[in-house]
């Protein structure tokens, strides 16, 4: 939206490329709740978009593409924004969606080597180091039958297919321990309340206490 927002501000359009970026922007607009009013735009994040448009322009061919970008913007925010909480959340391995099992395993392989990206930017920043929890979770499982025509899916009803992990690492956190025991999805948003000393009155499991050193 911001990008739409700024080349219709710019002006420099045809009739054609105008009428249709503005219905672009009018509909991703229908559909982001912060334009109710009850959440004014920060003066900081329009800055920061700015300064990456300024840096990478507009053709996306510039800068980094899929999860490796993700990695890249949350990098780019902690230095310039320093956020207190932030949710990355990646998705290049739901490509294997289109069947080839690759996409599924090189999807993985580029998260692993985002999250080494961040830990690496955690200890390099001042603001950061020594007091940042990382947890990473699954949104869903994958079933584990080989046979199947299209590999690693979520929609067959497989136990793999509703068993994940959580990796929960960080000052106050537990080391090395592992907690092998049923526990539900929703009592992330409960145990990173917990880390962040924030009330979580709204989730629905409860905080995972072995996670705690």
């Amino acid at each position: 939206m911001h990008l739409l927002r700024r080349q219709l501000q710019h002006g420099g359009l045809s009739e054609e490329e105008t009428k249709k970026k503005t219905e672009n922007l009018q509909k991703l607009e229908s559909l982001d709740y912060r334009l109710d009013g009850s959440i004014a735009p920060l003066p900081q994040i329009e800055k920061f978009w700015d300064d990456w448009r300024a840096f990478y322009g507009d053709t996306g061919f510039v800068n980094a593409r899929g999860d490796r970008l993700l990695t890249q913007i949350a990098i780019t925010a902690m230095d310039k924004l320093r956020p207190r909480l932030m949710v990355i959340n990646y998705n290049d391995p739901d490509y294997v969606h289109w069947g080839n099992p690759s996409h599924y395993t090189r999807g993985i392989a580029v998260i692993d080597q985002g999250l080494r990206e961040l830990t690496t930017a955690v200890e390099a920043n001042e603001f950061y180091r020594g007091n940042t929890v990382f947890v990473i979770v699954p949104d869903c499982g994958r079933d584990s039958n080989r046979a199947l025509a299209v590999p690693f899916q979520h929609h067959f009803a497989s136990k793999s297919a509703h068993e994940i992990f959580a990796l929960v690492t960080g000052p106050g956190i537990a080391r090395g321990t592992v907690i092998d025991r049923e526990a539900q999805q929703v009592s992330i948003a409960s145990t990173i309340g917990r880390v962040m000393n924030a009330p979580t009155e709204f989730a629905e499991g409860p905080v995972l206490e072995e996670a705690f050193a």
